[in-house]
C-alpha cells in the first residue's frame, strides 16, 4: 500500500493543530480565564480574591440578589429602602455627587454596606464623620497574629519594606454564631459614633452607623467576601456583616464602580457584557482561517485552458474578421502569400512562364487567369470587401495555387 506523501501528511497534521485551538475556545463560553486590565476581585470573578462565591451565597440566603452595572445615581432612582446595597473593594470610591445620592437614600431608609478596597482603603464619608486610613507601624505592631513564629518572622520581615501589606490577625465580633474570626486587613476605621461590629486589637474594623432612618455599614478590608474567605470558613461572618445593616431580604451587589473604575485598554471586549461575542467572534476568524487554509473537499478542475492548436486559432482568427464584416486584410494576406509561391514579382513582364502551364493544367484561357490575378490585387485596395466577394475570390484562387503545385494536394 502506498504511504501518503509528505505534504498529504503536513496537510492532515494541520488539520488537527485547527481543531485542537478550535477546542480551547468552545469551553471559555464556560469558563474565562481572569487576565486583563480589570478589576479582579468582582462578584464575576472565580480566582482567589474574586467574589463570586459570596454573590452565590447571597442569591440562597436571600428573597433576591442581583448585580447593578448602571450608574449610581440611576441606581438610587430605582431602589426600594427594604434593598442592601453592598459597595465590596470597589476600583474607586464613590464621587461626591454619587455620596450625596447614597446618603439621602440612606436617610429615608436605604441601607448600605461599603468595604474598603485593600489596594486603596483610604477614603472618608464627611457628612457621617467616618473615614478609613492606613495602619500605622504601631497600630501593625500591636495587631494579634493568627501565624506560626516562622511565618510571623517572615512577614515581619517583608512589611518593613512595605508599610501596607495585608496582616491576618484574630479579630474579635458581636455575632454570636462567629464571636472571632481570621481578618485580613492593613487598615482601620474611624469614627466617634456608630456601633463597632469588628475589632483586631484597638482598631476598629467594621463600624455600623444610623443615618436618618436607615443604616450604613463600614468595614477597612473587603477580604471576607472574598471566595478564598469562603473556602476557610468565612461565610457566617460575612453574611452577618450584611445583615447587620438590616433584614437582607433584597440585596444589589455594585459592579458600576468596578466598571468605571478600571482601564479599558484591553478589558473591554472581555468584559462579562461583551465577552460570549467577543469569543463567538474568535470562533468565526479561526474557523474562516482553517477554510482557507486547508482545502475541504476534492480538487477542482484547472482553470488554466489547455494550449490550442493551429486548426482552433484559425477558426478563431475567423471568426473574428467574420464578426468585423470586412474580409479586406483576410483577402491581402491570401493573395500576398499566393504572389509569393507564384514569383509573379520577380517575373514582371514575364507573367505567362507561370500563367500558361497553370492554365493547361486548369484548361483555361491564360488571359481569364491573368484577369483573375488582376481583380484580386485590386480588392485587395479596396477600404472593405464584402465577405461574400471574399470567399467566391478566394475559392477561385485556390483552384489557381492548387494547379501551380501538382504534386500536393490543397485543402
Amino acid at each position: 500500500m502506498n504511504q501518503p506523501s509528505r505534504k498529504k501528511r503536513e496537510r492532515r497534521n494541520a488539520g488537527w493543530v485547527w481543531l485542537f485551538f478550535l477546542c480551547l475556545l468552545l469551553p471559555l463560553h464556560l469558563w474565562f480565564p481572569e487576565f486583563g486590565t480589570g478589576a479582579l476581585d468582582d462578584s464575576y470573578s472565580s480566582s482567589a480574591s474574586g467574589k463570586k462565591a459570596f454573590y452565590l451565597l447571597l442569591q440562597t440566603e436571600t428573597f433576591g440578589t442581583e448585580r447593578n452595572r448602571a450608574p449610581l445615581n440611576v441606581l438610587i432612582q430605582s431602589l426600594d429602602y427594604d434593598e442592601t446595597l453592598c459597595i465590596l473593594g470597589p476600583a474607586r470610591y464613590p464621587s461626591p455627587l454619587e455620596w450625596s445620592s447614597l446618603l439621602a437614600w440612606v436617610n429615608e431608609g436605604g441601607r448600605l454596606v461599603i468595604a474598603a478596597n485593600d489596594q486603596h482603603p483610604e477614603f472618608a464619608i464627611s457628612s457621617l464623620d467616618i473615614k478609613v486610613r492606613y495602619l500605622d507601624e504601631t497600630e501593625r505592631e500591636n495587631i494579634p497574629r493568627v501565624e506560626s513564629e516562622k511565618k510571623n518572622k517572615t512577614r515581619l520581615s517583608f512589611s518593613k519594606n512595605d508599610s501596607h501589606t495585608l496582616l491576618e490577625s484574630q479579630a474579635t465580633t458581636v455575632f454570636p454564631d462567629a464571636p472571632s474570626i481570621i481578618w485580613e486587613t492593613n487598615a482601620q476605621v474611624e469614627s466617634p459614633m456608630g456601633e463597632t461590629l469588628i475589632t483586631a486589637g484597638d482598631t476598629k474594623q467594621a463600624v455600623k452607623l444610623r443615618h436618618g432612618i436607615g443604616e450604613v455599614v463600614v468595614t477597612a478590608s473587603s477580604k471576607l467576601f472574598s471566595n478564598q474567605s469562603m473556602v476557610d470558613g468565612g461565610g457566617v461572618p460575612a453574611y452577618r456583616l450584611i445583615e447587620s445593616a438590616g433584614a437582607a431580604d433584597y440585596v444589589v451587589v455594585d459592579e458600576s464602580l468596578n466598571a468605571s473604575g478600571t482601564s479599558k485598554v484591553v478589558a473591554l471586549l472581555i468584559d462579562p457584557t461583551f465577552r460570549p461575542l467577543t469569543i463567538q467572534l474568535l470562533i468565526t476568524l479561526l474557523i474562516y482561517g482553517w477554510w482557507r487554509s486547508i482545502r475541504f473537499g476534492p480538487i477542482l478542475s484547472s482553470h488554466i485552458l489547455p494550449r490550442h492548436n493551429i486548426v482552433s486559432h484559425t477558426d478563431n482568427v475567423g471568426n473574428l474578421h467574420y464578426k468585423k464584416g470586412n474580409g479586406r486584410f483576410l483577402l491581402y494576406a491570401y493573395v500576398k502569400q499566393l504572389f509569393t509561391q507564384l514569383h509573379l514579382r520577380n517575373l514582371r513582364g514575364e507573367e505567362h512562364r507561370v500563367i500558361d502551364p497553370i492554365a493547361r493544367r486548369m484548361n483555361e484561357d491564360p488571359e481569364q487567369i491573368k484577369i483573375l490575378l488582376k481583380q484580386a490585387a485590386q480588392m485587395t485596395k479596396s477600404e472593405k470587401v464584402d465577405r461574400h466577394q471574399m470567399g467566391n475570390l478566394i475559392r477561385k484562387l485556390s483552384k489557381i495555387r492548387q494547379a501551380a503545385n501538382p504534386g500536393h494536394s490543397q485543402d
